[in-house]
């Protein structure tokens, strides 16, 4: 019964195209104000994403640095990790370097890596003797394919030639992205023996990347983990040694994106209320232009609660049908960002070319429940204006 009257009080006042077409904007506008909040939070959330994963790509997610740089990776250290708990762990060389090519040089970090490093990291690499791997954007900036060869340049470590740098010539193996800018332009990868060989360094490394003894391995989940985990290392090692989460070169702009994206989804709640006052003034159009239909319901006895009430239930359907026509816009923005070269980013500026969305159902239902809100509180609001007028007020400007 209570449906039959829902339908019957649509059908009536939705009974020509003007009343139809003034809806139909409503219902758009609704979605779409909706689908902007969405999509920020979701850009900003997917940029913090895609930023954190590529980060752990270069490092796993701590590394451990000595403050008198180079160090053996002794059994002391290795039973101290073992004890902790560390199970994926690979001693690595990371040092600054000059890559030549073509007669151009380019500033770059080298990775001395062993065979542990790759499932540390999840990146696939196989490398070969006298063989690199190389960051795409070195690879694209300097039109570098595989199987060319580049040259390194090292600084020496003799006191003879301590100014001279020492030249050699390695094959470009694999091209690898981690999806960030920065590691991209300047990540190389090569054998560790190799780089041990060349620097004089014997077994010495100067940084271990690790993971976190963990079975949550999402970036999202596990980063309060890693922060413990990163305090009890400390504890455990003390002074001689320090440890970073993978993300800390970049914690001030993580913090950043994370304020920016609570300020920005505030600010953009006013599309949402300015939508809202379009279903307001829907509700005034319908009120003026089918005052003699509503004075009827109420002439045949339907109260003002119930008629509140239809009021209601067709408010709330209009919010259902705005939030699903939401993700399909949402959907549609998503396949802008991937796919549109309009939405291509600078890598320079954003450190990734592309940001796909990422949104949590606590995000959905979020944005769902607070533009819910607005339109029930200014839809009370409204509603009880409309009270005001009685039957026979409504009858004699309906008919005098």
């Amino acid at each position: 019964m209570k449906f039959n009257n829902l339908r019957l009080f649509s059908l009536l006042f939705l009974d020509n195209a003007t009343s139809k077409k003034f809806l139909v904007g409503v219902w758009v506008g609704l979605a779409f104000s909706i689908a902007v909040i969405l999509s920020t939070i979701g850009i900003m959330n997917g940029f913090e994403r895609a930023l954190r994963s590529g980060l752990k790509k270069s490092s796993g997610d701590l590394t451990m640095q000595s403050n008198a740089g180079f160090f053996l990776l002794s059994d002391k250290i290795k039973n101290e990790l073992r004890l902790n708990g560390v199970k994926k762990y690979s001693g690595i060389i990371q040092i600054e370097s000059f890559l030549i090519y073509n007669d151009e040089s380019r500033g770059i970090l080298v990775k001395g890596i062993d065979e542990n490093y790759s499932s540390i990291v999840d990146l696939p690499l196989k490398l070969k003797v006298n063989t690199v791997a190389i960051g795409f954007e070195i690879a694209r900036l300097h039109q570098i394919e595989l199987g060319d060869e580049v040259v390194l340049a090292f600084g020496r470590g003799s006191s003879e030639f301590k100014n001279m740098p020492t030249l050699h010539r390695f094959k470009v193996e694999q091209i690898i992205s981690h999806g960030v800018y920065q590691k991209d332009s300047r990540m190389v990868y090569a054998n560790r023996s190799e780089i041990q060989a060349i620097l004089g360094l014997v077994a010495r490394v100067n940084m271990v990347a690790m993971n976190v003894p963990s079975p949550v391995r999402k970036v999202d989940d596990n980063l309060k983990i890693i922060e413990e985990f990163n305090d009890k290392l400390e504890f455990s090692f003390g002074n001689q040694f320090y440890f970073k989460p993978y993300w800390r070169e970049f914690s001030s702009l993580i913090d950043a994106v994370r304020a920016e994206k609570v300020l920005i989804s505030l600010i953009l709640q006013l599309i949402v209320v300015i939508s809202v006052f379009n279903v307001l003034a829907f509700i005034y159009f319908i009120n003026e232009k089918k005052s003699k239909e509503l004075f009827l319901f109420k002439a045949l006895g339907l109260s003002r609660q119930a008629m509140n009430q239809l009021w209601i239930k067709l408010v709330f359907s209009l919010w259902v049908a705005a939030a699903f026509l939401a993700i399909g816009f949402v959907q549609f923005f998503r396949l802008l960002l991937r796919f549109a070269d309009l939405f291509e980013l600078p890598s320079e500026v954003y450190f990734m070319p592309r940001i796909d969305l990422y949104i949590s159902w606590t995000d959905y239902l979020l944005v769902f429940a607070l533009a819910l809100l607005w339109i029930l509180l200014i839809t009370y609001y409204l509603l009880r204006n409309l009270k005001n007028k009685s039957l026979l007020e409504g009858l004699r400007q309906e008919f005098v």
